[in-house]
């Protein structure tokens, strides 16, 4: 394995040891706004809706009352489990209720996600070139959720399980998979979670 190899693979796995860390996710800005649109995110919960009044039926529970940040500066982390339907409709379904309710603002969330899903046209939901960043997501690397965690406009949902929580199948939807490496070397890493 040479050199660069190991270099870039520590990177997508999420190791951010750089003593210049302020200034890298300085540069790293434009993950939150590079492709982000609100209008998207209204435009794709109107289809999904469909999907959720006659197919799926959520309900959110226990969101009546939630939680302000105790450090207004630093958003919250939500964590969740994969259903394991080999799509991520779970978090596409979540996404597309708890936005409306927070009324599209800092109580809402950016999730990350495992980077195969937004390279993947074929993992895009309809189709459409880069939707998952259209949407909010980011990239799960050390320093995209470090970037993300020093933003104060949204929360962050993230899905530790990562791809083989989406594949596990919709069987063992109440059996939790390991945890993605890149999330733990994320929360080693970054000392956030």
């Amino acid at each position: 394995m040479t050199a660069s190899k190991v270099k870039d693979n520590s990177q997508k796995l999420g190791e951010l040891v750089h003593p210049n860390e302020d200034e890298l996710v300085a540069n790293n800005q434009h993950v939150l706004t590079e492709f982000f649109k609100k209008n998207v995110i209204e435009e794709i919960i109107e289809a999904i809706d469909i999907l959720n009044d006659n197919y799926f039926r959520p309900q959110l529970i226990g969101f009546e009352n939630f939680p302000e940040r105790n450090r207004p500066e630093t958003p919250l982390l939500l964590i969740s489990n994969h259903s394991g339907m080999s799509f991520p409709w779970d978090g596409m379904i979540f996404a597309s209720r708890f936005f409306p309710i927070e009324n599209y603002g800092p109580n809402a969330v950016r999730p990350i996600i495992a980077p195969p899903l937004t390279r993947t046209v074929l993992m895009n939901p309809f189709l459409v070139p880069n939707i998952w960043k259209k949407v909010g997501a980011v990239d799960a690397t050390s320093l995209n959720f470090e970037t993300l965690m020093r933003q104060q406009d949204y929360n962050v949902l993230v899905y530790p399980e990562g791809v083989p929580g989406i594949g596990k199948g919709f069987n063992h939807r109440y059996e939790l998979q390991k945890f993605a490496t890149s999330y733990l070397r994320m929360s080693l890493s970054t000392k956030r979670i």
